[in-house]
């Protein structure tokens, strides 16, 4: 029977209301509780006697200690709950005074994991409650193990018993299902190709591990010695190709080289040849920083391994064509192209912030390889070494079949951007995907509006406001880089005057900071893009927008007027002067009313 996740939650929280309900009375809580309620203390609150000294809002101490527990309980069938606050072994009441809202996006952004956090009080006492869900696949520690709870301590669990008892509980995911191959059936090549990954994500011991301790680290053989079928899929030898590459002059023209993996071969062994000629077809290439000048890759190494790896993780296992890789040299651009279309609500309008792993436990097994960091993380990933490497955003489409396409544009470049991301203070934002992703928009438009920043971020509205706020503290040396004007969000004025100073290398190319330039057809389309989002433009919007001086924005928008061109005279003067966008039918002299 498919576990509820919204019953598991009922009983994790009545599990809970008992343990704080024996608290309140002043008593034990009950021994039954041990598996599904841990109590607490808050972590780096005692001095070096002993004492517990006052609290205060954030604790990263108490957040790192807490972060393991939410991970051992998010690997617990069912799940669980943390009382923080609670001596575990006397059960007194030291109470908390972490900030809630903070605590949970800490803990999200240390293991991708969201509990819900709640304020309680017990006899006086502040606590935090913490709920924490089942996750849909493992969570690892940081030193890439998992753990689990059992009885009232958490222990450490190898992949293949989670996978096993995950199967159990929900049955649903085919990639988990056991098959009747065995290690036998696992080419030699393939087990090399195993311990090459794992090296190289850092993990040493595995070059001494046999095939057996091998297997059963990544999670793919079974206890009773069968084989996951994502095991079979990744490392068996399949009877025709899986993968493909190919390498064009230009998009639609010749193939100047191919590459398909021999048939009877492993899915990793093709994976570790492609890997190997897109390194090579991925050259260095001088890029100008001001007077510098440096070798960059064509392409970020790590946004192709992410694409590559997408085209493999979610695509139709039950589709018999590969996925398909496609090198464009002249624009030094990258297609993955796999079958299957989106899954599970993911779209191209929401896929940077929609996670749905269409086989989680072949996921899983691409994470425990060491060839993604973490699961979900794939497409912010590819959009945020993108942007920070000075290309394009991805693109990604379905395609008739259906089939997805992952597009990585080398082509234009855009050196600005990566140039101001780099200047970005604090340090840790230069790495948030939100502020690649703004920045690019604001380098191509004038402005935001709450909608418009919205889209782009692929948020809903009221997670968009809460970006828009977070970016704020945003800064270049003593500059903000994001700012308010009227209603929409834009780059600061003094960022924009020392990137059009050229303190970035040169702003100027394509369609990066047009609304910067001078001249009539500048003022034309920022009002055009204004009016857009709203029923009048005046001189003083268009003067910030542009950087002009208001007085010849004035006159630009009263010459475009009297051509009948994008805008005419609204009713007002003096101060209230603005104008209004030309509609269709619009005859001149006639009145436009008061909005």
């Amino acid at each position: 029977m498919i576990p509820d996740p919204v019953e598991a939650r009922r009983r994790t929280r009545e599990h809970a209301e008992a343990v704080l309900t024996a608290l309140a009375r002043g008593e034990a809580p009950p021994q039954w509780e041990s598996q599904a309620v841990d109590l607490k203390e808050e972590a780096g609150r005692r001095d070096e006697h002993g004492d517990v000294q006052p609290g205060q809002a954030r604790n990263p101490q108490a957040e790192k200690h807490l972060a393991a527990e939410v991970r051992c309980f998010a690997n617990t069938p069912g799940g669980g709950a943390v009382v923080l606050g609670v001596d575990d072994k006397t059960h007194d009441l030291l109470g908390t005074a972490l900030d809630a809202d903070f605590l949970r996006q800490r803990l999200h952004v240390l293991t991708g994991v969201a509990p819900v956090v709640e304020e309680r009080s017990v006899r006086g006492v502040r606590v935090l409650l913490l709920l924490v869900g089942e996750a849909d696949g493992p969570v690892e520690d940081s030193d890439h193990r998992l753990r689990w709870r059992v009885g009232d301590r958490c222990v450490t669990v190898d992949r293949a018993e989670w996978w096993t008892r995950r199967a159990a509980r929900i049955g649903v995911d085919p990639m988990a299902a056991v098959t009747s191959r065995r290690l036998a059936d696992v080419r030699e090549s393939a087990l090399t190709a195993v311990r090459a990954y794992l090296v190289e994500g850092g993990d040493t011991e595995a070059a001494d591990l046999d095939g057996e301790a091998l297997l059963t680290r990544i999670g793919v053989l079974r206890p009773d010695g069968s084989l996951s079928q994502a095991g079979v899929v990744v490392l068996c030898p399949q009877p025709r190709a899986c993968l493909e590459l190919s390498r064009l002059d230009v998009a639609g023209g010749d193939v100047t080289a191919a590459h398909v993996p021999v048939p009877g071969s492993s899915l990793l062994e093709g994976l570790r040849e492609v890997e190997a000629r897109l390194d090579a077809m991925n050259d260095v290439r001088p890029v100008s920083r001001g007077l510098v000048e440096e070798a960059r890759r064509a392409l970020p190494p790590r946004a192709v391994r992410e694409a590559v790896l997408n085209g493999l993780t979610h695509r139709d296992w039950f589709h018999a064509g590969a996925t398909t890789v496609r090198w464009i040299d002249a624009d030094d651009t990258l297609e993955v192209t796999s079958p299957g279309g989106f899954t599970g609500g993911v779209n191209p309008t929401n896929a940077l912030t929609t996670r749905h792993p269409r086989y989680p436990a072949l996921a899983d097994l691409f994470q425990a390889l060491r060839l993604v960091d973490r699961q979900g993380v794939g497409v912010p990933r590819m959009y945020q070494t993108m942007l920070a490497g000075g290309h394009h955003a991805p693109v990604l489409e379905e395609r008739p079949g259906p089939a997805v396409r992952t597009t990585l544009p080398g082509k234009p470049l855009v050196p600005v951007l990566p140039e101001v991301l780099a200047a970005v203070e604090p340090l840790v934002r230069r790495r948030d995907v939100r502020v690649a992703v703004l920045l690019d928009a604001l380098l191509r438009h004038p402005f935001l509006t709450l909608e418009r920043a919205a889209a782009v971020l692929q948020q809903s509205v009221d997670a968009a406001r809460v970006t828009l706020q977070v970016v704020t503290e945003c800064r270049v040396g003593d500059l903000p880089v994001f700012q308010g004007f009227r209603d929409t969000t834009v780059l600061a004025d003094g960022l924009l005057e020392v990137v059009r100073a050229g303190r970035f290398g040169h702003a100027e190319n394509g369609d990066v900071l047009w609304y910067r330039r001078s001249g009539l057809d500048t003022v034309r389309r920022v009002a055009h893009e204004w009016l857009g989002a709203h029923d009048r433009v005046t001189s003083g919007d268009v003067a910030r927008l542009t950087g002009t001086w208001q007085a010849n924005a004035s006159k630009s928008l009263s010459v475009l007027a009297d051509a009948s061109d994008t805008v005419r005279r609204g009713p007002g003067r003096g101060r209230a002067a603005h104008f209004v966008a030309v509609a269709a039918g619009d005859v001149e002299g006639e009145p436009v009313p008061e909005s």
